[in-house]
């Protein structure tokens, strides 16, 4: 074990990841204001006003083309450091305390408190089809085991070689193409084995997961971070437009799924886009930035709490307009989950797992 490495800290990955978390809050904000049925959502409101579920509809389509792709490339960039620096022992039992328990707190008890029902329905599915749903818990769950395979499949030293060049947009065209196949292969097993298949939610978007996982891994050994320029995110960004644009559309024509044909394209795109702009703008840490970073992960896992008790205090006065309804489920959300995780961050045992 070498206890000499060291990893370059940038302040603008901790950003992006309270950020992200903000976005997966309101992500499920939206599904809570009536757009998805989550268990515990808003009911429907009259036909009329029935097209701004559209408007959120798009606004989840544009978190869903990168966001928990971009979670895995950045938890994965601290790996090889975190290995060479702990072992293999001790870098495991780390993740599964880190990971495990706050899987294990939502399975067992914040899923119960939102509703008994679900809990119940949950561990049935499970033992009937092999499906369990984790909450948002799953990327945790997922973590352990992108994490495990790791340690079995390294070999050698992780040395960083610097000279190793950024991939050339023709390379990241390619392989976004090559992928199309594969995340249509995700979609079919997902199709076969259900959508929460041993806790891994839809497996669709694996395909993608993996390889932002395995990104990551190279871009901490080849430096990638620090090579990342203006060029890459305006081509990435292109990519993403390109991609919505385009893509998508022409595959749709063709009774494609689009979402499976453009994904590759979305999230890789968008991904250097905003690494690269995070990295020119927010590459600095305030008071709040860093109690935000601290607390994103325990918001992250709690989130569905408050966002409960919103929901129902917020239901008998609800609007028929589901905008509406979505800015003031989302507000005390994120506001709620934060605060919770800040709390969580401050209790003397809770604060060594989170």
């Amino acid at each position: 074990m070498n206890n000499s490495i060291q990893v370059k800290r940038y302040d603008y990955l901790d950003n992006i990841k309270w950020v992200l978390a903000v976005l997966v809050i309101l992500h499920h904000s939206a599904g809570a204001a009536g757009l998805d049925q989550i268990g515990f959502n808003l009911p429907h409101v009259k036909e009329s006003m029935q097209y701004q579920y559209g408007v959120l509809s798009i606004f989840q389509s544009f978190n869903q083309s990168f966001f928990m792709s971009l979670f895995f490339f950045i938890s994965a960039y601290f790996v090889i450091p975190s290995f060479e620096r702990k072992g293999t022992r001790t870098f495991m039992l780390d993740k599964l305390k880190r990971l495990g328990i706050p899987t294990l707190m939502t399975l067992f008890i914040i899923t119960p408190i939102v509703s008994l029902e679900l809990a119940a329905s949950n561990l049935k599915g499970f033992f009937l089809n092999g499906n369990i749903s984790l909450g948002v818990t799953w990327f945790c769950w997922t973590l352990i085991v992108f994490s495990g395979v790791f340690t079995l499949c390294r070999t050698g030293s992780q040395k960083v070689y610097v000279d190793k060049p950024f991939p050339a947009p023709w390379q990241i065209l390619l392989f976004a193409v090559i992928m199309i196949p594969v995340n249509f292969f995700g979609l079919y097993m997902m199709e076969v084995l259900g959508s929460d298949f041993l806790g891994f939610h839809l497996l669709k978007y694996f395909p993608m997961y993996i390889s932002m996982f395995y990104f990551g891994i190279l871009a901490y050994r080849y430096q990638w971070l620090d090579k990342l320029e203006f060029k890459h995110a305006f081509f990435g960004i292109l990519m993403w437009i390109v991609a919505f644009a385009f893509i998508s559309p022409t595959a749709s024509g063709y009774d494609l799924n689009g979402e499976m044909v453009m994904r590759g394209f979305t999230v890789i795109g968008m991904s250097m886009f905003l690494l690269y702009s995070f990295k020119m703008l927010f590459n600095t840490k305030g008071q709040w930035s860093s109690i935000l970073a601290r607390t994103a992960f325990a918001a992250y896992v709690v989130q569905i709490i408050p966002m409960k008790l919103t929901v129902d205090f917020y239901q008998p006065l609800m609007t028929q307009t589901p905008l509406i309804n979505f800015a003031v489920i989302a507000i005390p959300s994120v506001i709620g989950s934060f605060a919770i995780g800040y709390l969580i961050c401050k209790t003397p045992v809770l604060k060594r797992i989170f």
